[in-house]
């Protein structure tokens, strides 16, 4: 610095009072003041950040802060938690039911969500998450339209609500918690209380309890000739059908001096021979006639190519079902569908509309027990068997009512399949287990109320028919109208209830 610059410099310093000594008492005590707020910041941070800390460990973080919001409803954390996690024990479940211990070779529990994959595009907890987001959407749109017809949970809903948290509180009891609070948390992570389990309980049943009574009031308000009219436009889904199959295999025979050609030749020839046949018992005549000498007794039997009443969405052949489902399809039709090892010949017998009514009854299955060494039926497990019915017959002769025949169900059926009671209802044709039975609770004169008992492949069966329910194709068209007003209902509903998800959402999934 050059010499006129310090003496300014200095006048200057003068001019304001200052000597050196006071520059640098000044210089020292700015210093101070800087370090005095430096360290208050630094302790500001450290408050700030153990306050988060507290904040993120507590149930307020999950319960007092909105994760999102669905339309003007705002839901913690610890609300989408516990949609995220339930949709996951339901999808677990019912497929731990189909698959069994083979379950986890889709979903495996001991797998982060995040690190399996649902789809090409997808993760577990993508799914879940999406699915989370679809239920608490529904959820708020249904509970806003109960709201505003003041629409309310019945007391016997509400005591469901009690049994399922009376469910949980048992469960945590039998899996060693050390109390119900801290088996919710295991179940839905932090931030879940009872009270707040609760809630969301009444909100869930309410949302679903209040679709049905939707749907009810739908269905009531349609008449029969609207019903009619839109199962004429779904009916080649629905209609059962009755038809005639057989297979020509056109492989070489074994010790046959045919080539490959030939042999498929020959198999074209043998099917459209059988496809001239216009009814079925010509039909059967001609696979008897045509069948290996090996399998011909199995066809000695008119109906073993008979197929009958058979529902289009189980025949898994696309060109089958559309040949069969044609509205121009008529009985006696033919066709042959060729594949590269042979020749499939069909008959159509006949097109059931559904115009029946649905069965109702009650039943009792009682299944015949094996010999423990060849596993075969014996005289004698038979004769017990037979013991059994002839001892629910006696029970029930002493009270022919409704009541004792269900009662007597809830003590013998051995089946499994029946609800409380050994009630059925609604029952189609074409799915029973027993063709008897099934002839005898859509028998035009069976009288409801007399019993009849059956036997058929290794089982009892005494049957409580009861009246017959609606008609089967009404039935159809009734709630599939019903379940597309929901969903146009539900659609349109969605653009004033966008899913909005906020700051906290991302520490979502992450405390269980």
């Amino acid at each position: 610095m050059s010499a006129s610059r310090e003496k300014k410099k200095r006048f200057e310093e003068r001019s304001d009072g200052t000597e050196k000594r006071q520059v640098r008492a000044k210089a020292d005590a700015g210093a101070k003041k800087r370090k005095k707020i430096i360290t208050t910041a630094a302790v500001v941070v450290v408050v700030a950040l153990v306050l988060v800390g507290v904040i993120f460990n507590s149930n307020l973080f999950y319960t007092g802060v909105p994760a999102l919001k669905v339309g003007n409803t705002g839901y913690t954390a610890a609300d989408f938690n516990y949609e995220y996690y339930n949709t996951y024990y339901n999808t677990y479940s019912s497929m731990a039911d189909m698959y069994g211990s083979y379950a986890s070779m889709f979903l495996d529990p001991s797998t982060p969500l995040d690190e399996q994959n649902y789809s090409d595009t997808m993760t577990w907890a993508d799914y879940f998450e999406d699915q989370a987001f679809t239920q608490l959407q529904q959820m708020t749109i249904l509970n806003d339209m109960a709201d505003k017809e003041g629409w309310t949970l019945s007391s016997e809903q509400l005591r469901e609500i009690d049994a399922n948290i009376e469910g949980l509180k048992t469960a945590a009891a039998g899996n060693n918690y050390p109390d119900y609070r801290a088996y919710i948390r295991a179940l839905y992570g932090k931030g879940i209380t009872e009270k707040r389990l609760r809630t969301l309980l009444e909100k869930s049943y309410r949302a679903t309890y209040y679709s049905q009574y939707l749907s009810e009031k739908w269905m009531d308000s349609y008449s029969e000739e609207q019903l009619s009219e839109y199962y004429d436009s779904v009916r080649s889904e629905y209609d059962l059908l009755s038809y005639m199959t057989y297979f020509v295999d056109g492989s070489v025979p074994e010790g046959s001096e045919l080539d490959a050609d030939a042999a498929m030749a020959q198999a074209s020839d043998t099917a459209n021979e059988i496809a001239s046949a216009r009814d079925q018992a010509a039909f059967a005549a001609a696979v008897y006639n045509f069948a290996p000498e090996e399998s011909r007794e199995t066809y000695a039997d008119e109906d073993a190519c008979l197929r009958r009443l058979v529902s289009p969405a189980s025949i898994t052949n696309s060109e089958w079902s559309s040949w069969l489902t044609d509205a121009a399809r008529a009985a006696g039709d033919t066709t042959v569908v060729p594949s590269s090892t042979g020749y499939q010949v069909l008959l159509f017998l006949e097109r059931n509309g559904n115009e029946y009514k649905l069965a109702n009854f009650r039943g009792i299955t009682i299944n015949v027990a094996t010999d423990e060494e060849t596993g075969e039926i014996t005289d004698e497990t038979r004769q017990a068997a037979q013991a059994t019915v002839d001892e629910i017959l006696a029970a029930f002769n002493a009270d022919p009512t409704e009541e004792n025949f269900a009662s007597l169900a809830d003590l013998y059926d051995t089946s499994g399949e029946a609800g409380a009671g050994g009630l059925y209802q609604n029952v189609v044709m074409g799915q029973m287990a027993s063709e008897a039975v099934e002839a005898y609770v859509f028998g035009e004169d069976t009288v409801p109320g007399t019993v009849e008992t059956f036997y058929e492949d290794g089982r009892y069966y005494v049957t409580y028919p009861l009246e017959s329910g609606e008609q089967y194709n009404l039935f159809i068209a009734k709630n599939r109208m019903a379940e597309e007003q929901y969903n146009s209902v539900i659609e349109a509903a969605k653009a004033d209830y966008p899913v909005d998800t906020k700051f906290v959402f991302r520490f979502t999934k992450k405390n269980r």
